[in-house]
């Protein structure tokens, strides 16, 4: 895996919406793993308008977590050639998603999308990837937020 620096102007016009991620900042297009970086911010999609609590402060909220996955995984499909600008996707299912510790405000998430299969039936694509989420402790160790393998059909453009 080589580390690289691709910020978030470069991705954006790859998505089918403004890209979340401040950058993909590892990949390895060859095994079809590619590693983004995002800081939580208030101005995220949802972050502000959730209603916190002392013990539930804003935080990564999970449709945040889902439409980052998208992302993750429409970058990855063109980073590897796959497919081309233009193309759009949706997810169909999501098996085994697992959230097991949050993602506050002001804090820096690594989403990794691993490409497990990939299959072409006529002129769609049809994929299974791998995510998984983390965010780094006071000591440096990987803490996972997220975990969960999905399938998405994306068809070409006009």
């Amino acid at each position: 895996m080589r580390e690289v620096d691709v910020p978030r102007h470069e991705l954006d016009p790859l998505g089918q919406s403004p890209i979340h991620f401040d950058a993909l900042v590892r990949e390895d297009p060859d095994e079809g793993v590619f590693v983004f970086r995002k800081e939580i911010r208030h101005t995220d999609p949802g972050v502000a308008d959730q209603r916190v609590t002392a013990r539930w402060p804003h935080h990564l909220p999970g449709e945040l977590v889902i439409g980052l996955t998208g992302q993750a995984g429409t970058i990855a499909l063109h980073r590897k050639g796959l497919i081309q600008p233009g193309w759009r996707g949706h997810g169909v299912r999501i098996d085994d998603a697992r959230f097991s510790a949050s993602v506050l405000l002001g804090e820096t998430v690594y989403v990794e999308a691993k490409l497990h299969r990939a299959r072409k039936l006529g002129e769609s694509l049809h994929v299974r990837v791998a995510f998984r989420m983390w965010k780094l402790g006071a000591a440096g160790d990987e803490i996972e937020t997220y975990r969960s393998v999905q399938d998405a059909i994306f068809f070409p453009g006009e």
